[in-house]
């Protein structure tokens, strides 16, 4: 039995939305974050009108700042502020702030999904985002009315938490200096501690260098303390990870009951068959391909035949 011999496959064609919601399950969270963040910032502008008054307020409801415990029951701002973004149609805004941070989280947040899994990698950057802006209430609680927007706290998250998976890993500063990551990473942090100190020396600064810090430190305890959030899973869903490390482990007996090679490889085949009829092929890996042509090859033996029917 072929793989459009099953059940599920004998229906009618695809409607034209679940393909597109196929499409859209396809595309990695990463990608999803930054079409959210572009999304957010183009409703702020639609919604605001180029207007300051508007802007001030849209902006008072979502962003967090150290007024929040006056308002404690408005825990979106927690979440909704870092995917708010200084406003360019502002005087004193600037649109480099949303350029700047999605680059980073394109850049280095693919190679963090592809290590820990769409889903993980997602409740990464949520609780980074909300543990950034924690630090910055805490930190600016008494002082004059501040306010904090943008996805720089859970960017530096994923930044950080990259140079201590690739520490070796070269970075190009300014697209021309190269530099290990963990060198980069230390350089990072480095510039942030800079702007706290000359801060508290009366040297103002726009920038949010609380948030970055707490960020940093979210990541190096998430890769230090080897944290998983898996169990918030009912909260967050998301393709499995695409890397995995196996470890042979020894052995000075055979397991009797141990299941053969085919078996295993059937089994295998049968699971990436049922992901490809609820997530589609889109959602398959090079690795999985491969075993599920092994498979198809397995099947055609088995029944002596060599139609070529799994094509992937």
């Amino acid at each position: 039995m072929g793989i459009y011999d099953r059940d599920y496959y004998q229906q009618e064609e695809v409607p034209h939305h679940t393909r597109a919601a196929r499409r859209l399950q396809g595309i990695s969270v990463t990608n999803k974050l930054l079409i959210a963040n572009v999304v957010v910032y183009l409703g702020c502008w639609l919604f605001s009108s180029g207007s300051d008054e508007r802007t001030e307020s849209i902006y008072d409801a979502l962003s967090i700042g150290n007024d929040y415990f006056t308002r404690p029951w408005e825990i979106w701002r927690w979440i909704t502020y870092g995917f708010m973004h200084s406003p360019f149609w502002l005087a004193s805004g600037s649109i480099w702030h949303l350029a700047f941070n999605g680059f980073a989280l394109w850049m280095f947040g693919r190679f963090v999904e592809q290590r820990y899994g769409s889903a993980e990698f997602l409740r990464f950057y949520i609780l980074a985002i909300v543990f950034s802006g924690l630090v910055f209430v805490i930190t600016e609680l008494g002082g004059a009315p501040a306010q904090a927007v943008g996805a720089s706290g859970g960017v530096v998250a994923i930044v950080i938490l990259f140079c201590f998976l690739y520490p070796h890993e070269k970075l190009l500063i300014y697209g021309i200096i190269p530099v290990p990551a963990w060198l980069f990473g230390i350089l990072l942090v480095g510039m942030d501690v800079l702007n706290g100190i000359n801060e508290a020396k009366g040297i103002g600064s726009r920038i949010a260098w609380q948030a970055h810090l707490g960020g940093a430190g979210f990541a190096a305890a998430y890769y230090l303390l080897n944290w998983n959030f898996s169990f918030l899973g009912g909260i967050f869903s998301g393709r499995k990870p695409r890397l995995s490390v196996y470890r042979k482990e020894s052995s000075k007996s055979d397991v009797s009951d141990e299941p053969s090679a085919e078996s295993q490889l059937i089994a295998q085949g049968e699971e990436i068959l049922q992901q490809v009829h609820e997530s589609g092929e889109s959602s398959l890996t090079a690795r999985q391909r491969r075993m599920l042509k092994r498979y198809s090859e397995l099947m055609q033996k088995r029944r002596g035949r060599d139609d070529d029917q799994y094509r992937f």
